[in-house]
């Protein structure tokens, strides 16, 4: 997710809010890297830690649960060792980064709490990897050229959002992020079923899911003639033909 300088910024909070931790990032189209221009960078974070410092961790059957356990140990482990090399390389841990302590409810399942993790800088392995859990990168740019190119620099390409109030920028956007799926002021999660799905470079396997794509994938052409006139039909590049 990308939010320029120009957005509106509560409505990108909401965005990264439900992209990031809304599944506990366990979505193929889960928001792990959030590029912000620098002149907005600092008051987004804190909007943003404030925010995600008051969801509510608990079982999934839970109506007022707001961020899920992970699938496994394994899961949890992996997001762990991620928050671990993250701190390794320079990263720092803004909100989160530790097994919640404390509380019952969540002694029997594979909780984490939401982490945002600051000074991510381009090529580190929390920018390039895939965590799958409720990890939020935060990088900067400059202006939308240099978040475009950071987006690019990772051999994924699946889903893609930018929040701006600029029409060009966004225009530019839909044509240069290298993604299969492009959002415009609304978060990397939200695919409608009724259009193709799927992502570029290392994502997925060069094929669409959904909308009309996925009948050409799934299935044969098959041409029919049938004629029942009694006379002979010719085709098309047999008109000048005499029998």
């Amino acid at each position: 997710m990308i939010v320029m300088d120009d957005a509106d910024l509560d409505l990108a909070l909401d965005g990264v809010l439900w992209g990031a931790f809304g599944t506990t990032g366990q979505r193929c189209t889960a928001t792990s890297r959030l590029i912000l221009h620098d002149k907005i960078h600092d008051t987004f974070v804190k909007m943003l830690t404030d925010r995600a410092a008051k969801l509510r961790l608990g079982p999934g059957l839970d109506d007022k649960t707001e961020v899920g356990p992970l699938i496994h140990e394994e899961a949890r482990q992996k997001v762990a060792e991620y928050v671990e090399i993250a701190k390794k390389e320079g990263a720092n841990v803004a909100l989160g980064g530790k097994i919640p302590q404390g509380d019952k409810r969540l002694e029997c399942g594979w909780f984490y709490e939401p982490t945002v993790l600051t000074g991510v800088k381009p090529g580190m392995r929390v920018e390039q990897e895939e965590i799958f859990g409720p990890v939020l990168a935060v990088l900067k740019a400059k202006d939308l050229p240099e978040a475009i190119r950071i987006n690019n620099d990772v051999k994924y390409g699946l889903s893609s959002s930018l929040y701006t109030r600029d029409v060009n920028g966004a225009f530019q956007a839909m044509t240069d992020l290298d993604t299969g799926i492009t959002y415009v002021n609304a978060p990397t999660i939200g695919a409608e079923a009724h259009l193709p799905f799927g992502g570029v470079k290392q994502t997925g396997n060069g094929h669409r899911e959904g909308g009309w794509e996925v009948y050409d994938f799934y299935s044969e052409t098959k041409t029919i003639y049938v004629d029942y006139s009694g006379t002979l039909q010719r085709a098309q590049i047999d008109t000048e033909f005499s029998p």
